[in-house]
Protein backbone atom coordinates (compact mmCIF):
# COMPACT_ATOMS: atom_id res chain seq x y z
CA UNK A 1 0.00 0.00 0.00
CA UNK A 2 1.34 3.52 -0.87
CA UNK A 3 1.73 5.58 2.15
CA UNK A 4 -0.94 8.57 1.19
CA UNK A 5 -3.78 5.79 0.16
CA UNK A 6 -3.73 4.64 3.97
CA UNK A 7 -5.50 8.47 4.31
CA UNK A 8 -8.18 7.34 2.60
CA UNK A 9 -10.60 6.07 5.30
CA UNK A 10 -10.68 9.42 7.09
CA UNK A 11 -13.07 12.19 6.58
CA UNK A 12 -11.95 15.09 8.26
CA UNK A 13 -7.78 15.53 8.34
CA UNK A 14 -5.36 18.59 9.93
CA UNK A 15 -2.45 19.45 8.30
CA UNK A 16 0.25 21.20 11.13
CA UNK A 17 3.22 23.15 9.63
CA UNK A 18 5.69 23.50 12.93
CA UNK A 19 5.59 26.73 14.71
CA UNK A 20 7.17 29.64 13.21
CA UNK A 21 6.32 27.79 9.74
CA UNK A 22 8.80 28.29 6.79
CA UNK A 23 8.41 28.04 3.24
CA UNK A 24 9.23 24.10 3.28
CA UNK A 25 6.75 23.85 5.67
CA UNK A 26 4.43 25.99 3.89
CA UNK A 27 4.81 24.21 0.97
CA UNK A 28 4.74 20.45 1.51
CA UNK A 29 1.66 21.11 3.83
CA UNK A 30 -0.20 23.20 1.19
CA UNK A 31 0.67 19.92 -1.50
CA UNK A 32 -0.89 17.65 1.28
CA UNK A 33 -3.97 19.69 1.92
CA UNK A 34 -4.38 20.20 -1.97
CA UNK A 35 -3.76 15.98 -2.65
CA UNK A 36 -6.91 15.38 0.39
CA UNK A 37 -8.97 18.56 -1.22
CA UNK A 38 -8.93 16.97 -4.59
CA UNK A 39 -10.46 13.26 -2.38
CA UNK A 40 -13.17 15.53 -0.97
CA UNK A 41 -11.84 15.53 2.51
CA UNK A 42 -12.45 17.84 5.15
CA UNK A 43 -8.99 19.79 5.49
CA UNK A 44 -7.30 21.90 7.93
CA UNK A 45 -4.24 23.54 7.52
CA UNK A 46 -2.41 25.23 10.56
CA UNK A 47 0.09 26.12 12.79
CA UNK A 48 0.71 27.98 16.25
CA UNK A 49 3.24 29.26 18.93
CA UNK A 50 4.52 32.59 20.00
CA UNK A 51 5.05 33.96 16.42
CA UNK A 52 2.82 34.52 13.51
CA UNK A 53 3.96 34.61 10.02
CA UNK A 54 5.43 37.92 9.06
CA UNK A 55 8.38 37.55 7.02
CA UNK A 56 7.80 39.44 3.96
CA UNK A 57 8.58 36.71 1.43
CA UNK A 58 6.13 33.82 3.71
CA UNK A 59 3.43 36.68 3.69
CA UNK A 60 3.85 37.04 -0.41
CA UNK A 61 4.04 33.18 -0.45
CA UNK A 62 0.61 32.68 1.38
CA UNK A 63 -1.05 35.58 -0.26
CA UNK A 64 0.22 35.20 -3.87
CA UNK A 65 -0.07 30.81 -3.70
CA UNK A 66 -3.60 31.16 -1.49
CA UNK A 67 -2.57 29.10 1.08
CA UNK A 68 -5.12 28.79 3.04
CA UNK A 69 -3.40 28.12 6.82
CA UNK A 70 -4.78 29.32 9.39
CA UNK A 71 -2.66 30.07 13.13
CA UNK A 72 -4.64 27.95 16.02
CA UNK A 73 -4.71 27.95 19.21
CA UNK A 74 -6.65 24.35 19.84
CA UNK A 75 -6.96 22.01 16.77
CA UNK A 76 -9.73 21.57 14.70
CA UNK A 77 -11.98 18.61 15.16
CA UNK A 78 -10.10 15.57 12.92
CA UNK A 79 -9.94 11.99 12.81
CA UNK A 80 -5.99 12.37 12.07
CA UNK A 81 -3.14 15.03 12.57
CA UNK A 82 -0.63 14.99 9.81
CA UNK A 83 2.83 16.90 10.88
CA UNK A 84 4.92 18.17 8.02
CA UNK A 85 8.47 19.41 8.11
CA UNK A 86 8.60 18.00 11.83
CA UNK A 87 7.95 15.43 13.33
CA UNK A 88 5.59 15.10 16.67
CA UNK A 89 6.64 16.04 20.48
CA UNK A 90 10.11 16.48 18.15
CA UNK A 91 10.65 20.17 20.20
CA UNK A 92 9.78 22.38 17.72
CA UNK A 93 6.22 21.90 17.03
CA UNK A 94 3.01 22.40 19.53
CA UNK A 95 1.84 19.45 20.83
CA UNK A 96 -1.92 19.06 20.13
CA UNK A 97 -3.88 16.07 21.59
CA UNK A 98 -5.49 14.15 18.40
CA UNK A 99 -7.09 10.31 17.73
CA UNK A 100 -4.10 9.56 15.73
CA UNK A 101 -0.87 11.32 14.11
CA UNK A 102 0.74 11.04 10.84
CA UNK A 103 4.63 12.28 10.13
CA UNK A 104 5.61 13.16 6.78
CA UNK A 105 9.23 15.41 7.68
CA UNK A 106 12.86 15.25 5.86
CA UNK A 107 15.16 15.83 9.05
CA UNK A 108 16.62 12.95 10.98
CA UNK A 109 14.15 10.60 13.06
CA UNK A 110 14.09 12.05 16.80
CA UNK A 111 10.84 10.20 17.61
CA UNK A 112 9.38 6.74 17.42
CA UNK A 113 7.83 5.77 13.89
CA UNK A 114 5.28 3.62 12.50
CA UNK A 115 3.09 3.01 9.08
CA UNK A 116 2.13 6.33 9.77
CA UNK A 117 5.40 7.89 9.31
CA UNK A 118 7.21 9.14 5.90
CA UNK A 119 10.49 10.34 6.68
CA UNK A 120 13.60 10.66 4.47
CA UNK A 121 16.63 12.69 6.20
CA UNK A 122 18.50 12.32 2.90
CA UNK A 123 16.12 14.48 0.78
CA UNK A 124 16.66 18.60 0.81
CA UNK A 125 13.15 19.58 1.86
CA UNK A 126 10.06 18.05 3.34
CA UNK A 127 8.47 19.48 0.15
CA UNK A 128 10.21 16.56 -1.87
CA UNK A 129 9.20 13.85 0.05
CA UNK A 130 5.68 15.63 -0.50
CA UNK A 131 6.12 15.53 -3.99
CA UNK A 132 7.06 12.24 -3.98
CA UNK A 133 4.06 10.93 -2.81
CA UNK A 134 1.94 12.91 -4.55
CA UNK A 135 3.84 11.10 -7.90
CA UNK A 136 3.49 7.94 -6.26
CA UNK A 137 -0.80 8.53 -6.44
CA UNK A 138 -0.87 10.01 -9.86
CA UNK A 139 -1.88 13.47 -8.40
CA UNK A 140 -1.34 16.17 -11.32
CA UNK A 141 1.29 18.21 -9.46
CA UNK A 142 1.82 20.57 -12.38
CA UNK A 143 -2.14 21.48 -12.89
CA UNK A 144 -2.23 23.86 -10.09
CA UNK A 145 1.03 26.32 -10.31
CA UNK A 146 0.49 27.63 -6.93
CA UNK A 147 1.03 24.02 -6.17
CA UNK A 148 3.71 23.40 -8.15
CA UNK A 149 5.25 26.73 -7.18
CA UNK A 150 4.98 26.40 -3.64
CA UNK A 151 6.99 22.92 -3.67
CA UNK A 152 9.32 24.57 -5.42
CA UNK A 153 9.82 27.13 -3.37
CA UNK A 154 9.95 25.12 -0.39
CA UNK A 155 12.92 23.01 -2.12
CA UNK A 156 14.58 26.86 -3.34
CA UNK A 157 14.52 28.10 0.81
CA UNK A 158 15.87 24.54 2.48
CA UNK A 159 18.47 24.29 0.10
CA UNK A 160 20.41 27.75 -0.04
CA UNK A 161 18.75 28.39 -3.44
CA UNK A 162 19.39 25.59 -4.85
CA UNK A 163 22.64 25.20 -4.65
CA UNK A 164 22.80 22.07 -1.92
CA UNK A 165 20.87 19.68 -4.26
CA UNK A 166 22.15 16.33 -3.58
CA UNK A 167 19.69 13.91 -3.62
CA UNK A 168 18.49 12.46 -7.04
CA UNK A 169 14.50 13.02 -5.80
CA UNK A 170 15.49 16.66 -5.48
CA UNK A 171 16.53 17.22 -8.54
CA UNK A 172 13.36 15.26 -10.51
CA UNK A 173 11.66 17.29 -8.65
CA UNK A 174 13.24 20.63 -9.36
CA UNK A 175 13.66 19.81 -13.22
CA UNK A 176 9.68 18.23 -12.97
CA UNK A 177 7.85 21.55 -11.75
CA UNK A 178 6.23 23.93 -13.88
CA UNK A 179 6.23 27.05 -11.70
CA UNK A 180 5.06 30.45 -12.35
CA UNK A 181 8.20 32.39 -12.36
CA UNK A 182 6.85 36.00 -11.36
CA UNK A 183 5.31 35.06 -8.10
CA UNK A 184 8.81 32.85 -7.75
CA UNK A 185 10.37 36.29 -8.52
CA UNK A 186 8.32 38.02 -5.98
CA UNK A 187 9.09 35.76 -3.05
CA UNK A 188 12.92 35.82 -3.80
CA UNK A 189 12.90 39.17 -3.63
CA UNK A 190 11.30 40.01 -0.61
CA UNK A 191 12.85 37.75 1.84
CA UNK A 192 13.72 41.29 4.40
CA UNK A 193 12.24 44.14 5.50
CA UNK A 194 13.61 47.75 6.02
CA UNK A 195 13.19 47.03 9.86
CA UNK A 196 14.81 42.77 9.50
CA UNK A 197 18.00 44.28 7.78
CA UNK A 198 18.85 46.62 10.12
CA UNK A 199 18.78 43.61 12.63
CA UNK A 200 20.56 41.67 10.95
CA UNK A 201 23.02 44.63 10.47
CA UNK A 202 23.57 44.91 14.13
CA UNK A 203 24.13 41.13 14.78
CA UNK A 204 26.86 41.51 12.71
CA UNK A 205 28.49 44.22 13.69
CA UNK A 206 29.01 42.77 17.00
CA UNK A 207 29.61 39.46 17.00
CA UNK A 208 32.10 37.22 18.88
CA UNK A 209 34.50 35.18 17.43
CA UNK A 210 36.38 32.03 18.66
CA UNK A 211 39.75 31.97 16.87
CA UNK A 212 40.68 28.96 17.72
CA UNK A 213 38.18 26.77 17.21
CA UNK A 214 36.69 28.80 14.30
CA UNK A 215 33.15 29.71 15.75
CA UNK A 216 30.77 32.21 16.06
CA UNK A 217 28.11 33.63 17.77
CA UNK A 218 25.53 36.49 16.98
CA UNK A 219 22.92 37.60 18.97
CA UNK A 220 20.02 39.58 17.69
CA UNK A 221 17.06 41.50 19.03
CA UNK A 222 13.45 39.97 19.12
CA UNK A 223 12.82 39.00 15.68
CA UNK A 224 10.81 36.52 13.41
CA UNK A 225 12.81 33.04 13.97
CA UNK A 226 13.19 32.55 10.32
CA UNK A 227 15.38 35.46 9.78
CA UNK A 228 18.11 33.84 12.10
CA UNK A 229 18.34 31.27 9.35
CA UNK A 230 19.04 34.06 6.93
CA UNK A 231 21.65 35.49 9.44
CA UNK A 232 23.41 32.51 9.93
CA UNK A 233 23.58 31.60 6.16
CA UNK A 234 25.20 34.64 5.77
CA UNK A 235 27.49 34.42 8.49
CA UNK A 236 28.68 30.90 7.69
CA UNK A 237 30.19 32.30 4.13
CA UNK A 238 32.70 34.36 5.78
CA UNK A 239 36.13 32.45 5.36
CA UNK A 240 37.03 31.54 8.66
CA UNK A 241 34.00 30.85 10.17
CA UNK A 242 33.20 27.16 10.16
CA UNK A 243 30.37 26.95 13.01
CA UNK A 244 28.37 29.87 13.91
CA UNK A 245 25.43 30.30 15.86
CA UNK A 246 22.84 32.58 16.21
CA UNK A 247 20.53 33.11 18.73
CA UNK A 248 17.75 35.61 20.04
CA UNK A 249 16.02 35.63 23.51
CA UNK A 250 12.08 35.40 23.35
CA UNK A 251 9.83 35.51 26.74
CA UNK A 252 9.87 31.79 26.87
CA UNK A 253 13.56 31.32 26.32
CA UNK A 254 16.26 31.73 23.55
CA UNK A 255 15.85 30.36 20.24
CA UNK A 256 18.89 29.64 18.10
CA UNK A 257 20.24 28.81 14.46
CA UNK A 258 23.17 26.65 13.42
CA UNK A 259 25.08 26.64 10.76
CA UNK A 260 28.10 24.29 9.95
CA UNK A 261 30.55 24.52 6.87
CA UNK A 262 33.02 21.34 7.37
CA UNK A 263 32.29 17.66 7.19
CA UNK A 264 33.90 17.35 10.80
CA UNK A 265 30.97 19.07 12.74
CA UNK A 266 28.13 18.37 12.72
CA UNK A 267 25.45 21.14 13.33
CA UNK A 268 22.66 18.69 14.45
CA UNK A 269 24.78 16.90 17.12
CA UNK A 270 26.26 20.56 17.92
CA UNK A 271 22.65 21.74 18.67
CA UNK A 272 21.68 18.58 20.59
CA UNK A 273 24.52 19.10 22.82
CA UNK A 274 24.14 22.78 23.39
CA UNK A 275 20.61 22.24 24.13
CA UNK A 276 20.33 18.86 26.47
CA UNK A 277 18.72 19.17 29.85
CA UNK A 278 17.38 22.87 29.38
CA UNK A 279 15.59 22.46 25.60
CA UNK A 280 15.68 20.76 22.40
CA UNK A 281 17.84 21.24 19.20
CA UNK A 282 17.91 19.00 15.97
CA UNK A 283 18.45 19.51 12.30
CA UNK A 284 21.20 18.47 9.29
CA UNK A 285 24.73 17.84 9.19
CA UNK A 286 25.02 21.58 7.66
CA UNK A 287 22.03 23.58 9.53
CA UNK A 288 19.82 23.18 12.66
CA UNK A 289 17.83 24.68 15.40
CA UNK A 290 17.41 24.47 18.76
CA UNK A 291 15.32 25.91 21.51
CA UNK A 292 16.70 26.91 25.23
CA UNK A 293 13.50 27.09 27.78
CA UNK A 294 14.29 29.94 30.07
CA UNK A 295 12.96 28.43 33.63
CA UNK A 296 15.25 25.35 32.79
CA UNK A 297 18.30 27.23 31.84
CA UNK A 298 17.74 29.69 35.12
CA UNK A 299 17.19 26.31 37.23
CA UNK A 300 20.52 25.20 35.80
CA UNK A 301 22.42 28.31 35.79
CA UNK A 302 21.27 30.54 38.26
CA UNK A 303 22.32 34.15 37.69
CA UNK A 304 24.68 33.44 34.73
CA UNK A 305 24.59 35.51 31.62
CA UNK A 306 22.66 32.74 28.81
CA UNK A 307 25.69 33.93 26.09
CA UNK A 308 28.58 32.84 28.38
CA UNK A 309 27.00 29.99 29.07
CA UNK A 310 26.01 29.51 25.48
CA UNK A 311 30.19 29.73 24.20
CA UNK A 312 30.90 27.76 26.95
CA UNK A 313 28.55 24.60 25.64
CA UNK A 314 30.28 25.21 22.44
CA UNK A 315 33.68 24.84 23.73
CA UNK A 316 32.97 21.62 25.41
CA UNK A 317 31.32 20.31 22.50
CA UNK A 318 34.40 20.76 20.58
CA UNK A 319 36.08 19.28 23.09
CA UNK A 320 34.22 16.00 23.53
CA UNK A 321 34.21 15.89 19.59
CA UNK A 322 37.73 15.44 20.00
CA UNK A 323 37.81 13.27 22.62
CA UNK A 324 35.64 10.84 20.74
CA UNK A 325 38.02 11.07 17.88
CA UNK A 326 41.27 10.12 19.85
CA UNK A 327 39.06 6.83 21.47
CA UNK A 328 38.22 6.08 18.28
CA UNK A 329 41.70 6.09 16.92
Amino acid sequence: MMFLEQFSQFDAICIQCHDSPDADALGSGYGLYAYFRALGKTVHLVYTGANWITKPALCKMVDELEIPIQWVEELPACDILVTVDCQYEGGNITVFDAPLVAMVDHHPCCVPTDEWCCIHSEYGSCCTVVWELLEEMNFPVNRDPRVSTALFYGLYSDTRQLSEIYHVKDRQMRDSLEINRDWLEEMVNSNLSREELQIAGEALAKYYYDENRRFAVLETRPCDPNLLGVISDLASQVATIDVCVVYSETTIGYKMSLRSTVKGICASDMSEYISDGVGSGGGHFNKAGGFIVKRLFEKKYSGRVFSDVLKERICRFFQQMHENIRMEK
